[in-house]
């Protein structure tokens, strides 16, 4: 689809790169002074309590796997749990080893379209699922401004929120309604190179409106997963000593998460960022960083499990030049 933006495929993943390295970079500067202070926190952690923080976050995992599972069936594609769970653990490897024009969406996707010879519904329900989980992520945000008010949060970074909350219920309505949808499409000129590309998505997301049900149910599990993931922060701090009430975990973490969705390498830089400014003047800067650094760890191990199965897994192992001009054709 975007063959028509043949600088994207190389401005994509050097900005991601970019973006990460300089809110490393920034926060590093920040901390000078306290890496005698992080490091041995970080050697004070219990790996008893940090195992329990995986269990949970593969707990996320896993019921995030299960809201794909469900989405993916409504397109008529059959696969089970297993199967879902495996590519989501893929999904990792991809997005945290290879942070390239070949994500882990992709991947998803294209496994999909050869499992199931329908390849417009494999990559609409794997669509689908991101904006699920998009969406989900958006709402706890603005739900937990609502809740903490200017007060916790930066009156810019309220009003941000507060716009992307706004342009998802735009993004819903517009998906949903036909009509609405109608008086944007003379803005269809601007990508002529992919107007039927778009027209086939559109539909094909719009069939999903009728399923009430199934969002409803979907949208529960996202929550659900959601939960465990931030869940994962709090038995992390746990395991260095320390102790984040969990309204703290409630509010905020939503808001970290949609500030992890700047581009970046899968949120590198600007979680941690986030963590510290949140969650610093609780329990220490060095504390906050020292979670993110944690919950590196806990993604680097889910990754590696990915890219275990990925290897050893026949039913799942891709030629990647396959995959990644599949992916330059989205």
């Amino acid at each position: 689809m975007l063959n028509y933006l043949p600088m994207k495929k190389k401005i994509g993943p050097f900005l991601r790169v970019a973006v990460s390295l300089l809110l490393i970079i920034t926060l590093l500067y920040i901390m000078r002074g306290k890496y005698g202070d992080i490091l041995r926190t970080l050697k004070s952690t219990d790996l008893t309590v940090f195992s329990l923080a995986f269990a949970a976050f593969m707990a996320a995992a896993s019921v995030a796997s299960i809201r794909m599972k469900l989405i993916i069936e409504a397109q008529g594609i059959k696969l089970t749990f297993r199967e879902a769970l495996s590519l989501s653990m893929i999904g990792y490897f991809f997005n945290n080893f290879l942070p390239t024009a070949i994500g882990g969406d992709v991947v998803k996707a294209h496994y999909l379209s050869k499992h199931s010879r329908d390849k417009a519904g494999s990559y609409t329900s794997v669509f689908v699922d991101r904006v699920v989980g998009l969406i989900t992520m958006i709402f706890m945000a603005f739900a937990a401004l609502v809740f903490v008010g200017s007060g916790v949060v930066d009156r810019h970074l309220a009003i941000a929120i507060y716009t992307v909350t706004a342009i998802a219920v735009l993004g819903i309505v517009f998906l949903t309604n036909k009509n609405f949808a109608k008086r944007f499409s003379g803005l269809i000129v601007l990508v002529k190179p992919i107007e039927s590309h778009l027209r086939n998505l559109y539909v094909a997301v719009n069939k999903y409106h009728h399923r009430t049900g199934l969002m409803i149910t979907t949208f529960s599990i996202s929550i659900i997963s959601q939960l465990c993931y931030f869940a994962c922060y709090g038995i992390l701090a746990i395991s260095i000593g320390s102790r984040i009430p969990a309204v703290d975990i409630l509010l905020k973490m939503p808001i970290v998460g949609v500030i992890s969705l700047l581009p970046s390498i899968n949120g590198l830089g600007v979680r941690e960022g986030s963590m510290v400014m949140f969650f610093g003047p609780l329990i220490g800067k060095e504390k906050a960083l020292a979670i993110s650094i944690l919950m590196i760890m806990l993604l680097l191990i889910t990754s590696v499990i990915g890219g275990v199965i990925y290897a050893l897994s026949p039913q799942f192992k891709m030629k990647l030049k396959e995959i990644e001009k599949e992916g330059d054709n989205l």
